[in-house]
């Protein structure tokens, strides 16, 4: 019942009042998610930006870097082979003019040699030299020359008699640096080729010289201008506002987009100082640009990002109550710079602020017209049935002849009401007649309503078929790009050529597509459990092998980490259980990969219990402290544990599970959020990690075993999450042998040559499969469409087809079905090959005729295994060091014959007859769909070039024959 007091709000309130609340609300929440999105969209827009261009000054740079050294080497290699002579100053001025002609982004190219000549040549302007010379054979003066594009009609613009290039810079000459490393380098070096007043900074890659006899015979200098770097910077567009500046990890300027000079420009009195490099260097803090100097504060605050930066890092912070979103990127090599683009968010801000105050202002307009007419449409109602509640008093009192006040002319449900209560006591009758006419009205009101809400419920069935559509379709995508990075990282790890250095770059590849995997694996699940397509798949298992093969797997990583990974089983744990198994480990592997990201010392437990326990068949509660470390007592828990295991029993017992770690811990404000879709902690913001989704999926699975998920963390002691389930004891019978792995070498030996077709729109897939399987020696052919597969189908006649099933022209489907409906076909396998992988797909696939179903990205072991299951392969496999070799078991008997037509007896017989291994290997490949062991044995006797014994065996079939006819 309503509260007294609700009973006393006056009707037109009722009206008016939650009717206003619900277009508050909505305008409200209208409001703040237009704003959220664009504010999500601006952070999403902003990092492609600074992406993009952290990628186009890294490429621009590491091709410009490497035209440098390109050059200096070729001048190198000219001298060192006495194309040139290195005393020859003007042959060398000239072949340095054509090289400014020829490279027109290079600044200066330049020579020093042991006698002391030094010679430059460096670009102006566009139709302008400078030229740099000092012959201390001839004169001991320093000359620079400005000059035409050829090098000719020379103007004398400076004359120093104070230059040695052997003590350039004075204190610390490069000419003595590069001799002693023998080797080229890169370093920054002050110009003065504009003259004394004008120095400038540039990068420059320096190399020794060599005669044939390894003696040294000078320095080859190649420079660029940071000016012409900042200008190339300049040309970037990184928004409005933003910028992108060059600057090495002790947060020392390079250049910058701003066109600032990177660099002290004043001219010094002082020779020393005046080339002096660390001289003349400026920080970035010390910018005229208040943007660079806040973003380099910021950086050297946090200086993990300066000097531990090897991939692309993104932050953000606030100057001048704006918010900035800024990325770092390394510039690997001996210059060792970071790339650092800033971006503020007001360059995309300014429209949706404008787009939020327009929403806004149409919001309250449309809010103050919905109270107007709330009012207007309440007292529209209310006062004819105020109206109508003084007539029905009057009537109550016995004034039967008393009317209402109404007009009546209205021809609404009121109007009636009104002309009833006139003649309800002279016409009781036409009173209930109206009455059911109302009734009539509100069953069709009624209708309609029920069908609006079935096309509503129509429209949220579409929607959540297209978000299905969605998330399968991009899971498509995405597999298909990830099954050719994990195959062939997983064919490039068997090269036996490969250095450590390569093999460990491989491993990081395929560590990245398999997490990669496991994040799009997680929004499948979310999406099934969201869908409610979630189900349990019971089988059984050993327990303890999968809690020794979890821990195993994290094992390597936690000592790497300096914790310690402890395993803690109390005596009552069964064996084998019998629950979802992928499930359950996919929980541990969440809550313990979690345990471990954000512990940085102590130790990391996963605790097992048993709640209650099945004595004799029937349920009692275990109350057991005590409990077994797996690896240090492992003999002592398997004779404790694996007594009475096996049971018919299948009352469920409760397990309990518990990953205790020392870590940093969560706080209690965020506990509610934990299980949160896309949700994470402070600590995961922090540390970039994770996707939010690994404990919403484990409490769903752990929902769905039977059981519940609970977490208790303290901030810097650590957290403890606990979950349990319900699952009855498992059978060991019925736990099928774990297949012993091994490396794939060749096809066994006496085997026939299977012609396997690949069918593929993508060639990296098609080459994928090809490598993978060619080297064992299997007859192959490709083709990118179903239509090209069936031609070849036709011709080929293969043993079996893998078959992508999404292509253009004719997709998979399509020609599956054809294939299988030809009267030509020959009992062809076709493998379904699909980046999907939910269970409708898998439907589909095989209703379209497929044999079996692979999923992309496969592992080699589901391609080796496809072929043994449906063409009967063997194959040579590498396994603890030696050679194992599966041989058929068939023993041929005259009687397997007496199974094949006379006709084709007579041309085996008359093969035989001839030594024509040709035409039997044709026949035996006519029976291989029908007979494949009989095929089979009969092929190991012509490999074994046994033709007497196939003769001998079709002469006893005969014999047979006649003796029984």
């Amino acid at each position: 019942m309503l509260p007294l007091r609700l009973h006393q709000v006056p009707l037109r309130q009722v009206l008016i009042l939650p009717f206003v609340l619900q277009i508050f609300a909505v305008v409200g929440l209208v409001g703040y998610l237009s704003y959220r999105s664009g504010q999500q969209a601006v952070t999403d827009l902003a990092n492609q930006l600074m992406e993009e261009t952290g990628d186009r000054v890294k490429d621009n740079l590491e091709s410009y870097f490497a035209l440098i050294a390109s050059v200096n080497r070729s001048n190198a290699t000219i001298l060192q082979k006495n194309l040139l002579d290195i005393y020859n100053l003007p042959a060398i001025q000239n072949h340095f003019v054509q090289q400014n002609k020829i490279f027109p982004t290079v600044s200066t190219v330049a020579l020093a040699n042991e006698e002391g000549d030094f010679l430059s040549v460096e670009q102006l302007l566009q139709d302008t030299l400078v030229i740099r010379k000092l012959d201390a054979s001839q004169d001991p003066g320093f000359y620079r020359y400005f000059a035409n594009e050829n090098g000719d009609n020379l103007k004398l613009q400076e004359l120093r008699n104070d230059y040695d290039p052997h003590n350039d810079p004075p204190g610390n000459p490069w000419y003595e640096t590069t001799r002693k490393a023998r080797q080229g380098n890169w370093s920054l070096v002050v110009s003065l080729s504009k003259g004394k007043n004008k120095p400038e900074i540039h990068v420059a890659h320096m190399l020794p010289l060599y005669d044939a006899k390894e003696q040294f015979q000078g320095v080859s200098i190649v420079t660029s201008a940071l000016i012409e770097t900042g200008q190339f910077l300049a040309s970037l567009n990184v928004g409005t506002k933003g910028q992108v500046f060059l600057i090495e990890p002790n947060g020392m300027l390079i250049a910058t987009s701003t066109e600032e000079v990177p660099f002290a420009p004043q001219p010094s009195n002082e020779l020393a100082e005046n080339v002096n490099v660390q001289h003349r260097r400026l920080s970035a803090t010390q910018s005229q640009n208040e943007i660079t100097r806040t973003t380099t504060e910021y950086l050297l605050n946090t200086k993990h990002l300066l000097t531990n930066t090897t991939q692309p890092q993104v932050f953000e912070f606030r100057f001048n109550s704006e918010r900035y979103l800024a990325q770092i990127m390394p510039l690997q090599g001996k210059l060792n710079w970071r790339i650092v683009t800033v971006v503020p968010e007001s360059d995309f801000m300014a429209e949706i602020f404008a787009n939020t105050r327009i929403t806004i202002v149409l919001c309250l307009i449309a809010l103050s017209v919905a109270i107007v007419l709330g009012v207007f449409t309440a007292r529209w109602i209310t006062q004819p049935i105020l109206k109508l509640n003084q007539a029905a008093k009057s009537l109550s009192k016995g004034q039967w002849d008393q009317e209402t006040e109404l007009e009546l002319s209205r021809q609404d449900e009121l109007g009636e009401l009104a002309q009833s209560f006139n003649s309800m006591a002279t016409q009781l009758q036409a009173a209930f007649k109206t009455l059911e006419k109302r009734v009539s009205e509100r069953t069709v009101e009624l209708t309609q309503s029920n069908l609006q809400l079935a096309i509503a419920k129509k429209k949220a069935e579409v929607a959540n078929q297209a978000k299905s559509a969605f998330i399968a379709n991009m899971s498509h995508e995405l597999r298909s790009p990830l099954n050719s990075i994990l195959g062939f990282s997983h064919l490039l790890n068997h090269a036996p050529e490969l250095t450590p250095d390569h093999r460990d770059s491989i491993r990081i590849i395929n560590q990245s597509g398999e997490h990669l995997l496991s994040l799009i694996n997680n929004v499948l699940d979310l999406s099934k459990i969201e869908a409610g397509k979630t189900t349990l798949n019971p089988q059984n298992f050993d327990l303890w092998n999968l809690l020794n093969q979890t821990a195993d797997m994290f094992r390597l990583r936690a000592e790497n980490q300096g914790l310690k990974l402890l395993l803690e089983l109390t005596p009552d744990v069964p064996r084998y259980l019998y629950t979802d198994l992928l499930k359950l480990r996919q929980v541990l592997i969440n809550l313990l990969n979690n345990a471990l990201k954000y512990t940085t010392e102590g130790s990391v437990t996963l605790r097992v219990t048993t709640k209650s326990s099945i004595v004799n068949g029937h349920l009692s509660m275990v109350n057991s402290h005590s409990s077994i470390v797996i690896g240090q007592a492992n003999d002592q828990q398997a004779t404790t544990n694996d007594q009475g295991q096996t049971t018919n029993n299948k009352q469920p017992i409760t397990i309990q599970f518990e990953v205790e770690d020392t870590g940093l811990g969560i706080a209690t404000e965020e506990l509610e959020q934990l299980f949160q879709a896309f949700s994470q902690t402070q600590t995961g913001k922090d540390t970039q990690e994770g996707t939010g989704l690994g404990l919403v999926i484990s409490r769903q699975f752990v929902q769905l075993m039977g059981g519940e998920i609970k977490v208790k963390s303290q901030v810097g002691v650590g957290s403890s999450f606990i979950f349990d389930i319900q699952a009855p004891l498992g059978d060991s019978k019925k736990i099928a042998p774990q297949k012993p792995t091994c490396k794939i070498l060749a096809l066994a030996p006496n085997q026939p040559y299977y012609k396997i077709l690949v069918v593929d729109d993508k060639t990296t897939n098609r080459q994928l499969l090809l490598k993978l399987l060619n080297p064992l020696g299997f007859l192959l052919r490709e083709a990118e469409n179903g239509q090209e597969a069936i031609a070849i189908w036709q011709e080929w006649e293969p043993d079996l087809i893998f078959m992508d099933m999404r292509m253009p022209v004719m997709d998979g489907y399509q020609a599956t079905r054809q294939i299988k409906s030809s009267t030509q076909d020959r009992n062809t396998v076709v493998i379904a090959f699909t980046a999907s992988v939910l269970e409708e797909e898998k439907s589909i696939v095989l209703s379209a005729g497929c044999d079996d179903f692979v999923g992309k990205p496969f592992r080699e072991s589901v391609i080796f295994d496809m072929l043994t299951k449906h063409l009967g392969v063997q194959y040579i496999c590498e396994a603890n060091h030696e050679t194992l070799v599966k041989k058929p078991s068939y023993d041929l008997k005259a009687t397997d014959l007496k199974l094949m037509p006379t006709d084709w007896l007579t041309k085996l017989d008359q093969a035989t007859t001839a030594l024509n291994e040709e035409l039997i290997l044709s026949l035996l490949h006519q029976i291989r769909d029908l007979h494949p062991l009989l095929a089979t044995a009969l092929t190991d006797l012509v490999h074994q070039y046994r033709f007497d014994k196939i003769k001998k065996l079709i002469e006893e079939c005969n014999g047979e024959w006649r003796i029984e006819n």
